[in-house]
């Protein structure tokens, strides 16, 4: 029996895949509620736009990935191995001969409007991020925990435009030996 979370589920993940592959502009709502296989009116029941889906797709893969992190830290054996977990995370994905860069970061890309919804999701994206990441360097005794979390989120996001701009995918690598080669100067 199909329930209404699961045909928003259905539209979310169809939504998803063809952003991914085509771009959020290129992507028109007839070609999602066709790969999602609903009717136009069974989307728009779930969502009133185009943007507030994109939206609940970015939301969706802030949830994914965060939890990817977190398991990754918490499995990691020390403090500072908890805050470098985003390197290995990453490591993880630019292994992926068809990463193409953070999903966030290119729907960022297509939105220029720092106010649109859109772009307010990707904020809270790296906001949380970064508030798990103060945590974590407080854990780790850090005495500047924010500016610790902003020194490795912009080591990370560095090393995603590498992968993608240079097709390294040893820049994880790079960047997570880098950030262990600052903590140990604090």
């Amino acid at each position: 029996m199909t329930t209404p979370e699961t045909t928003r589920a259905k539209i979310v993940a169809a939504a998803a895949d063809l952003f991914t592959r085509c771009g959020v502009r290129a992507v028109g709502i007839n070609e999602i509620w066709r790969a999602a296989e609903v009717a136009k009116s069974t989307l728009y029941q779930h969502f009133r736009s185009k943007d507030e889906l994109v939206a609940a797709v970015l939301r969706q893969r802030n949830d994914e990935w965060c939890s990817r992190l977190r398991t990754l830290a918490t499995a990691a054996k020390t403090p500072q191995d908890r805050l470098l977990a985003i390197f290995d995370l990453l490591g993880e994905e630019f292994a992926e001969p068809s990463y193409r860069g953070s999903d966030l970061m290119n729907v960022a890309a297509e939105y220029p409007d720092a106010d649109h919804p859109v772009r307010l999701a990707i904020r809270d994206h790296k906001r949380e991020i970064l508030r798990y990441l103060a945590e974590l360097a407080a854990a780790a005794g850090e005495t500047a925990p924010d500016t610790v979390a902003a020194t490795v989120l912009t080591l990370a996001d560095g090393a995603a435009c590498v992968r993608v701009g240079l097709g390294d995918p040893t820049a994880a690598g790079l960047a997570r030996e880098a950030a262990s080669r600052l903590l140990a100067q604090r």
